[in-house]
């Protein structure tokens, strides 16, 4: 199966290196990472005359610290790999891309995998969750709407938020359940517009996850505080930072419910917007009282 990886991480990241460790053993597996940080850019794209620069590399040199990029980078760094380590990460490619996420599953989708489109996409692994109205700022969800417009099968996988990044150890749950269930999301058959937004809760171990539900995306949001400040030159700017705010009822039918409860959700997410009910409801009430140049509409 071809399985493309995309995150928003840097190249030598951690949550790129261990999840496509474990799918190339059975699969072929490409990657798309950011050469900075990309996150919180929802599903920004560029427009035309901006050109999206990307460069092809080979993620075994990477790991091995022999190319120009990997010797850059001090974020994530994964120290010297062994040569029977290094081959488990033969035959991936990988594509580090310098404008937006979404950007990059585009480039991917339209030129450098039009010849055979992947199996499935996974986006991810992320280094926090999204189950609110935050999936609209989350460059991890935008990616994964952009992968739908292809009709490719597509999961966002996100785990709990630590500072500074995630250790592998942090991640063995998150990998083991992909890993045990790759094959299912390939051939989960869901409608064309419609992707799998996939949270997992911290543990210790694999078998302390109580199980998998799947539920309605919460009522919550991440709203920016901001604070005004002075800088050095005396002008005034505000700084910004995001505090989560709910204003659901605990219930069952949530995601953020069952999470909170050690269980990984799973929230099928769609790029139509469209507020159905209130389409039936206006049609049948109140489309009589909208008026155009002093008419009334029938």
């Amino acid at each position: 199966m071809d399985i493309l990886i995309a995150n928003v991480g840097n190249i030598r990241a951690s949550e790129i290196k261990v999840l496509a460790e474990a799918l190339n053993k059975k699969h072929r597996v490409s990657i798309i990472s950011m050469a900075s940080d990309s996150s919180h850019r929802g599903q920004a794209f560029s427009f035309r005359g901006a050109p999206v620069r990307v460069n092809p590399l080979l993620y075994r040199d990477i790991m091995a610290g022999t190319t120009w990029v990997a010797q850059q980078k001090d974020i994530n760094t994964l120290g010297a790999l062994s040569d029977k380590k290094l081959a488990a990460f033969d035959s991936i490619s990988a594509y580090e891309f310098h404008n937006n996420p979404a950007d990059a599953i585009s480039v991917m989708m339209c030129e450098i995998k039009a010849h055979k489109l992947p199996d499935l996409v996974i986006c991810g692994i992320n280094n926090g969750v999204h189950m609110g109205q935050d999936i609209y700022c989350s460059s991890n969800i935008g990616m994964a709407m952009e992968s739908c417009f292809f009709n490719v099968p597509t999961i966002a996988v996100g785990v709990e938020h630590r500072y500074g990044g995630n250790v592998e150890a942090d991640l063995k749950n998150a990998v083991q359940f992909i890993e045990k269930n790759v094959e299912k999301f390939a051939d989960m058959n869901l409608p064309a517009n419609t992707f799998l937004n996939i949270n997992i809760p911290a543990a210790k171990t694999y078998k302390q996850i109580k199980g998998v539900k799947v539920a309605k995306m919460s009522r919550m949001t991440q709203l920016s505080t901001y604070v005004e400040k002075i800088d050095g030159q005396g002008e005034k700017y505000y700084w910004a930072d995001n505090v989560e705010r709910s204003n659901e009822d605990p219930s069952e039918e949530f995601a953020r419910t069952w999470f909170d409860r050690g269980y990984i959700t799973i929230v099928p997410l769609n790029y139509d917007a469209t507020d159905h009910d209130a389409v039936k409801s206006w049609n049948k009430s109140h489309i009589n009282v909208l008026k155009i140049a002093g008419e009334v509409m029938s």
